[in-house]
């Protein structure tokens, strides 16, 4: 009986502490998002991206609305802030956002189903701006360097094709907008 009662509570034990690993990242995921979402909050009241935490490598610029998923626009595109969001090519930083970069398997999955003709927002301390798809196309970086879009315009650039396994692919698939 000693025995039973053992098992029964070593396998209650394993299976509380399987229950808190698989609920770890899930939590620290919605405390990650909580973070940018004051950052963004300080960002439109100071006008200055502001860091979601201190060690981030990255401020939050504004919100991207497309196809009614909110994206957080962080204003570095770097490996650790296209965890957390899409990135801003610093670059073109000066300008606005112009060419932004997000995974396609998370942030920017939803670039699979835009369409030309369909609007997008960005809200940022600047203002809201809504913007009209008027291309979608396919690059492959083997073949050259994209121009940056002219002013006015914004680039969302993520890895093609959708739904792949392969994080080594040399194919971007671009959304070109202008704002309305």
């Amino acid at each position: 009986m000693k025995g039973l009662k053992a098992i029964m509570i070593l396998t209650a034990l394993s299976g509380a502490a399987l229950l808190a690993n698989g609920l770890w990242i899930p939590a620290k995921a919605a405390l990650a998002y909580g973070l940018l979402d004051l950052a963004h909050d300080g960002t439109m009241a100071t006008g200055t991206p502001q860091k979601p935490w201190s060690w981030a490598d990255f401020g939050v610029l504004g919100i991207l609305t497309v196809g009614g998923k909110q994206i957080h626009v962080l204003d570095r595109a770097t490996n650790q802030a296209m965890a957390f969001g899409a990135g801003r090519h610093e670059e073109y930083a000066p300008h606005g956002p112009h060419v932004l970069s997000g995974h396609r398997d998370t942030h920017f999955a939803v670039l699979e189903h835009v369409k030309r003709g369909d609007e997008f927002s960005f809200q940022s301390s600047q203002g809201d701006i809504t913007y009209r798809v008027s291309e979608t196309r396919i690059f492959d970086i083997r073949e050259g360097v994209v121009l940056p879009p002219a002013a006015g315009e914004i680039m969302l650039v993520t890895c093609w094709p959708f739904g792949a396994i392969d994080p080594g692919t040399t194919k971007r698939f671009l959304v070109l907008a202008q704002k309305i």
